[in-house]
């Protein structure tokens, strides 16, 4: 009762407008010069949504001298550029990339050692300020309506709640709404190394990889982490609607030391259906390309349920930007009938956090659910569902 107590509160405060906005360590932009170390994707829609909100961008940092973002007027720098004399003590770094704790922990070190003396990670700023507390979202492509929380989606998001395993996971969901609701992701607790995603690694209950359904491929780094960390994977279905990250991943299982017994690789994407649809590439960040209306492309896409007949899975993974759900739905029976250990990424929507695990418990009842993040601002969290074996 006392963790409900916890959610009540939290909802009552942001119905109030009394939620606490917790400051981060850079809360102010637009007093002192900002630079954007990055000129990459990240780099280019970071810029583009302080600009909308009044705050100049005097240039980019970029170790490549030729990363000039088309249509953009500000210049870019390389680190030891002597145009950046003065900024070394009076302007503000911010690193425009989604890098992992050693590798901002780098970058930093680097910079400091050229003489640059203010420098943040993104996951270092408080975003609430910015846009009305919408600038996350809008980077991420994610437009929940947050009112909903108090309205229809309240049940779900208490049923979501109850479900979760431990009072560990409990409290990351409590930070995460939190951090949504005010926008402000520096009070997250420090993610799990990158390298742990899937592994439920401090999750007690039975985890088999045998027969491993790998959805959102990409080129085959869930699998080459995945096969230096556990048991052999005797087989291996893997879907990856983008062909040349599809090259790459049949590359990496015909190179690997340790490849599966048995490969099924699938040129396409996993939804509710079989079906095609629009799909967004990214050239600046493959691994974000999406299905979308607006996309540039026509991908195959099938239903686990129909393209796995008889291949009995013992895990599922999907990171497949922000159609887990249509996929999960597309896996039912499967789920249903088998009832394979699931890590499912719910962090690319907001009600993912508690649409998930509700439709999961709606298919079988005996899963027990854990959460775990893997990377600042909330990203890479992965809800795990997993039981004893039978």
């Amino acid at each position: 009762m006392s963790d409900m107590n916890k959610l009540d509160q939290l909802l009552s405060k942001f119905e109030q407008g009394t939620l606490e906005n917790d400051a981060g360590k850079l809360s102010t932009l637009g007093e002192s010069p900002l630079y954007l170390y990055g000129a990459g994707n990240m780099g280019k829609r970071l810029y583009r949504q302080l600009s909308a909100n009044g705050i100049s961008i005097n240039g980019f940092i970029d170790r490549n001298p030729a990363a000039q973002p088309e249509g953009i007027a500000i210049p870019t720098f390389t680190p030891d550029s002597p145009e950046l004399e003065a900024a070394k003590t009076s302007g503000i770094i911010i690193l425009s990339g989604l890098f992992p704790l050693k590798v901002c922990q780098s970058i930093k070190a680097t910079l400091s050692t050229l003489g640059f003396q203010h420098i943040h990670a993104l996951h270092e700023i408080n975003f609430s300020r910015i846009n009305g507390g919408s600038i996350r979202q809008i980077l991420f492509d994610d437009n929940y309506n947050k009112l909903d929380v108090l309205g229809e989606d309240r049940p779900k998001i208490e049923q979501a709640y109850k479900l979760l395993a431990e009072e560990s996971d409990r409290e990351l969901f409590l930070q995460l709404l939190k951090a949504h609701l005010t926008m402000d992701f520096t009070r997250l607790d420090e993610p799990h190394d990158i390298c742990l995603q899937y592994l439920a690694h401090d999750i007690s209950e039975h985890k088999d990889y045998t027969r491993f359904v790998d959805c959102g491929g990409y080129d085959g780094d869930t699998f080459r982490q995945l096969a230096d960390q556990v048991e052999q994977i005797d087989t291996l279905a893997a879907f990856e609607p983008q062909v040349a990250m599809y090259r790459k991943y049949a590359e990496s299982i015909a190179t690997h030391p340790k490849p599966p017994r048995q490969t099924f690789l699938f040129p396409c994407g996993v939804h509710s259906e079989t079906t095609q649809l629009r799909f967004a590439s990214n050239d600046d960040a493959q691994s974000a390309a999406r299905v979308s209306t607006e996309g540039d492309q026509i991908i195959q896409c099938v239903a686990i349920d129909e393209a796995l007949q008889g291949f009995r899975p013992t895990f599922i993974k999907m990171d497949i930007e922000g159609a887990e759900i249509d996929a999960l739905h597309g896996a039912r029976k499967t789920i249903e009938s088998i009832g394979p250990g699931l890590a499912i990424c719910v962090y690319h929507r907001f009600s993912d956090l508690w649409e998930i695990p509700c439709l999961i418990s709606s298919m079988r009842s005996d899963y027990r659910y854990h959460l775990r993040n893997y990377n600042y601002l909330g990203l890479e969290t992965v809800l795990y569902a997993l039981r004893s074996p039978d």
